[in-house]
């Protein structure tokens, strides 16, 4: 079982991108969480796909709506600081429906 890591993110400027894509929130009803990092970047190597954020920069992520959770991050100048839980959702791949699809939104209506 995975333990909560507190780990610590430098850049070089505050123009340069951290990295990482994040999804989920109090908004969304979901934990927040990292969903995708991007190779050769400051997040590369400290945290990874799927990995639970638990806080940023000692502030607790669980009552943080997405946004406040960006606006932690883009404020953190060039250090950040978050506690993950690694790997607590692992990615789906090929995930597909059986049978036929019975709803599609992008359907055109035939008239």
């Amino acid at each position: 079982m995975a333990t909560e890591q507190t780990v610590n993110i430098q850049r070089q400027s505050v123009n340069q991108p951290w990295g990482m894509k994040i999804c989920g929130g109090r908004d969304f009803r979901m934990q927040l969480q990292v969903k995708k990092v991007e190779p050769n970047t400051p997040a590369a190597g400290n945290v990874h796909n799927g990995d639970a954020i638990i806080a940023i920069g000692g502030t607790s992520a669980d009552k943080l709506s997405h946004m406040q959770a960006h606006q932690l991050i883009k404020s953190a100048g060039n250090h950040l600081q978050l506690t993950v839980l690694p790997g607590h959702f692992e990615e789906i791949k090929g995930l597909k429906p059986k049978g036929p699809v019975k709803f599609s939104p992008w359907r055109n209506k035939q008239q």
